[in-house]
């Protein structure tokens, strides 16, 4: 027999045994999906293909999600903290082995969503200029990894927006004033998108002179 097919029928003996104890209930689906996983991540290790790397890691997100939320805070949800954060973590991964600036992204702005989530979750009062806050530090991380050395500006620029838009979202909470904010917002952004296209097209004109 050849060695992918010895691998294969472990894989399906180990699904099966797995199955089988969900159906007399000794294990919970959730430890399924964690036991899939695990078993995913090893065949990885065996045969390194991306297919069941990924496939081991987003079913290991849902599953550590799953049971922490299960077994440790009951009365708060922190699915959407947890789970953000995984994946955060895995595009981070993936970005330092491919160096693909999408991985980077997601795995600074998905954290930064995380913990706004578990902090609204957790705290009654508005905490809208949280979230811009955190944007704002994601960014401006993305700027100094990867986008600096390329002389690249345009995280930076999002980060001084998103820590404007958190300070305008805070004074708005914190004051009684008719200060009119998403309708100020409505005429802010298009302002801005100018601003930074009138720079680009500035910046491209300076480059190819």
């Amino acid at each position: 027999m050849e060695k992918r097919d010895y691998t294969f029928g472990i894989v399906l003996v180990l699904v099966g045994i797995v199955f089988l104890l969900l159906n007399l209930n000794i294990i919970s689906f959730n430890w399924l999906i964690l036991i899939l996983s695990v078993i995913f991540l090893l065949v990885y290790a065996y045969k390194r293909q991306l297919g069941y790397l990924s496939a081991g890691l987003v079913l290991l997100a849902i599953s550590v999600v799953s049971l922490i939320d299960q077994y440790t805070f009951t009365n708060v949800n922190i699915k959407g903290f947890v789970f953000l954060w995984i994946l955060g973590i895995i595009s981070l991964n993936m970005y330092s082995k491919y160096e693909t600036r999408g991985y980077l992204i997601f795995g600074c702005l998905l954290p930064a969503i995380g913990t706004y989530s578990l902090i609204d979750e957790i705290f009654i009062k508005d905490t809208a200029w949280v979230f811009f806050l955190f944007l704002s530090i994601a960014f401006y991380i993305i700027y100094l990894l990867e986008y600096r050395r390329l002389g690249t500006e345009w995280p930076k620029t999002l980060s001084i927006i998103m820590i404007a838009l958190s300070l305008l979202t805070l004074l708005t909470s914190k004051t009684y004033m008719k200060f009119g904010f998403w309708r100020f917002i409505s005429y802010l952004w298009p302002l801005l998108l100018i601003g930074i296209g009138i720079k680009i097209i500035y910046n491209m004109i300076k480059y190819n002179k």
